[in-house]
């Protein structure tokens, strides 16, 4: 019989949580205070006990796992009803891969790694271990990031927004600068100049259109606030393969360019078609 320490469990799912949480909020575009993670991180940690209840019936099991996710989602970015249920997916999906690498793990090293109990696991590992294989993890990511973006940098792109009947095609710069989303949305802001939209905004004024509202806005010069609307649709094509995406993002009104500034993560989350 294995020995499962209750601090360690309650630590490992802690950290574990905090970083599924962080993996959703990034696939979301979803803003996420540290403090607020740490929290909901901690809440979610309190569903590990449930490893040293008897075996439950896997629909028991599925149902627990259901409630534990959406309670922890709810607590780290409340309710969003638009965002609830990719929010939720994310935080599965991640949790899923993680379980998947475990059980990999698990079978190559022995069965000492890991302990499992009504789907939840206990792992034996110090917390050296954790943060180590974390970290690796992390720069992997990082560094997989830094050649993509390396790679895309001498790609040129047009961003075409449609705004009811009408439509404009903006030159696109890709840009890790603006990091900009709407906090209600959580959906990426591609950045446009007011004179740039103007014709596609003709004499509409801007407070009447869909999804209006100010978000505060930072730049190396000045803070302010800037204008976002929603168009009806948001499409980036790489000219020199002319892959078009579709994406859902507002855009934002400012500075003076004629092209429209955008995040390189938006062309990896969006539908290529």
């Amino acid at each position: 019989m294995q020995t499962i320490y209750l601090d360690v469990l309650l630590i490992e799912s802690l950290y574990i949580n905090y970083v599924l949480l962080r993996a959703a909020a990034k696939l979301t575009h979803t803003p996420l205070r540290m403090l607020r993670c740490l929290i909901a991180a901690a809440g979610g940690s309190l569903f590990s006990l449930m490893i040293f209840l008897p075996p439950l019936p896997i629909l028991i099991q599925l149902l627990c796992k259901c409630a534990a996710a959406a309670i922890t989602v709810l607590a780290a970015f409340g309710w969003q009803r638009h965002q609830f249920l990719r929010q939720c997916g994310c935080f599965f999906c991640a949790s899923f891969l993680l379980a998947g690498l475990m059980l990999a793990v698990s079978e190559l090293t022995g069965s000492g790694f890991s302990a499992w109990g009504n789907s939840y696991c206990y792992l034996h590992l110090s917390l050296f271990q954790l943060v180590l294989f974390t970290a690796i993890a992390y720069f992997t990511l990082h560094l997989w990031r830094i050649l993509r973006n390396r790679h895309s940098g001498g790609d040129r792109y047009e961003v075409i927004v449609r705004l009811k009947e009408k439509t404009a095609i903006f030159p696109g710069l890709a840009d890790t600068g603006n990091r900009l989303c709407d906090p209600f949305s959580g959906d990426p802001v591609i950045v446009c100049s007011a004179d740039a939209l103007s014709a596609l905004l003709g004499e509409t004024p801007v407070e009447s259109l869909c999804g209006y509202r100010l978000i505060p806005c930072a730049t190396v010069t000045a803070q302010g606030l800037m204008p976002l609307f929603r168009p009806d649709e948001v499409v980036i094509r790489r000219l020199p393969d002319g892959t078009h995406r579709r994406t859902d993002a507002m855009i934002g009104i400012g500075g003076t360019q004629n092209s429209a500034i955008f995040h390189p993560d938006i062309i990896g989350c969006g539908r290529t078609f």
